[in-house]
């Protein structure tokens, strides 16, 4: 089968890092046009950002993830790096499930201000973040 979409031999200049729960795929992508970003690099796996830093995480987790944003900003030179966590995501219920659900969102906004710091803090890139929640059948962007 052959898509209709061309091939562009370019890398894109924009990282999006988020969690691979489906739900927000094509919202995340529409969020990442609006900004201007017409293609993107994704990095994707259950708690996106979260795997960024040991708050939330594990040692093992936090290397392959750093590394893998790191490999990707360096050889596709990413100028911009978008982190987006989402409201109910399963890897925090999971892992903390004796959380509330006000307090699993606190962990969730800081984890995404830590990896954040460290993307920045160890990268020549600009940084945004954003907590996608769910609103009318739709999808809200809060900036974090």
């Amino acid at each position: 089968m052959q898509v209709k979409t061309p091939f562009d031999a370019k890398h894109p200049h924009a990282l999006a890092m988020y969690c691979s729960d489906g739900r927000f795929t094509d919202a995340i992508e529409e969020l990442l046009h609006e900004l201007g970003h017409a293609r993107l690099d994704t990095l994707t796996i259950p708690g996106g950002p979260a795997l960024l830093d040991l708050t939330s995480s594990n040692l093992g987790a936090v290397d392959v993830m750093r590394e893998a944003a790191t490999f990707l900003i360096k050889a596709h030179k990413i100028s911009h790096v978008v982190l987006l966590g989402h409201d109910g995501c399963g890897y925090y219920k999971a892992r903390f499930p004796y959380e509330s659900q006000e307090a699993m969102k606190r962990r969730q906004l800081d984890d995404l201000r830590q990896a954040a710091r460290w993307v920045s803090g160890n990268h020549d890139v600009s940084v945004a973040t954003y907590y996608a929640v769910p609103e009318d059948k739709r999808l809200r962007f809060d900036e974090v």
